[in-house]
């Protein structure tokens, strides 16, 4: 089994007294963690290694166009379990 530790603000704690049970005050305290944390997709390292990769000689059954500054566009990213296996 996994343990995790999660802080509980004080004001929540003051929540208890209130008799609501543990698992409504951490999911009080996990929604207001959810709303003060902002989460952008395009810094994760996976969305930065995507756009440093290039394949020099696409397979042509894989090309579905170019873009404005006449780069190949490939769906390589959507036929991935069938490249992989």
């Amino acid at each position: 089994m996994t343990q995790i530790t999660i802080d509980i603000p004080d004001e929540l704690i003051s929540l208890n007294s209130l008799s609501l049970p543990l698992s409504d005050i951490i999911a009080i305290a996990l929604e207001k963690y959810i709303e003060t944390e902002s989460y952008n997709i395009t810094q994760t390292e996976t969305w930065k290694l995507g756009g440093t990769l290039e394949i020099s000689q696409p397979d042509s059954k894989y090309i579905v166009g170019q873009n404005e500054q006449g780069e190949i566009i490939t769906n390589y990213a959507e036929k991935i379990d069938h490249i992989l296996y």
